[in-house]
């Protein structure tokens, strides 16, 4: 007799109890699963890639997938025998939506460091930067007045030194915005950029306002691997 999945116990428990459960409980999809699979080959493979774009409408389940992979890769980095000192095994964000129409790169550095952060290390890591450093305690200071090139590089050594599995960014279509007179291939340079000197896959979740990055310019295409959801996971 096959083995029930539905704990009976709670038929007995309170209507709160049993509403809990069933709004906390999820079913693997197996095109959401096909997609996940297609992923992690992707970044256990780049073949030399270093931007992977994930591309989807709204309420695909993008999120859902991202959060799949960052726990899948999490759970292989615990499985091994030895792990690498001072690793951090992916590092998950989001790109924040701009206030003022424009991207802001300064806000994004900011957010991933403070992702980058882990408690109980001491001055482990030297971001070659005095605006940003570690107290007594260990805790992560960035100083406001921090420029955006400071940030970068901050970025930069931080990626390198934890050699994260990849790098997911979600509503990765805020990265479109830009000020006026900014091209679109200069904010996916940016992003080529840093994988490249970082040697870190960073995976861009978005809607189709990422399409139009795909064919930039033939150096971007060449580094770039497309994924997308919409026939992967169906829409719901």
């Amino acid at each position: 007799m096959p083995s029930e999945s539905f704990p009976r116990h709670l038929l007995e428990r309170p209507g709160n109890e049993r509403l809990a459960y069933f709004r906390s409980y999820t079913v693997a999809h197996p095109k959401l699963t096909e997609a996940s699979d297609a992923l992690l080959r992707s970044i256990r493979e780049p073949a030399g890639r270093s931007l992977i774009l994930v591309l989807g409408p709204t309420g695909v389940g993008k999120t859902t997938l991202r959060l799949r992979i960052e726990q899948e890769l999490k759970r292989e980095f615990l499985a091994l025998d030895k792990p690498a000192l001072g690793r951090i095994p992916v590092v998950g964000l989001e790109a924040v939506a701009p206030d003022c129409g424009h991207f802001n790169w300064k806000d994004y550095y900011r957010r991933a460091l403070c992702v980058l952060e882990e408690p109980l290390i001491d001055n482990k890591i030297n971001y070659a930067t005095p605006s940003i450093r570690r107290s007594p305690n260990g805790d992560l200071i960035v100083n406001d007045r921090a420029g955006s090139h400071e940030l970068r590089r901050a970025m930069e050594h931080a990626l390198y030194y934890r050699r994260p599995a990849a790098v997911l960014i979600d509503e990765a279509q805020h990265l479109t915005k830009m000020a006026s007179g900014r091209r679109l291939s200069d904010q996916l340079d940016c992003l080529k950029s840093l994988a490249s000197l970082s040697g870190c896959i960073h995976v861009l979740v978005g809607t189709y306002e990422l399409l139009p990055c795909r064919n930039l310019s033939a150096q971007l295409s060449r580094r770039s691997i497309d994924r997308p959801v919409r026939d992967a996971v169906g829409t719901c």
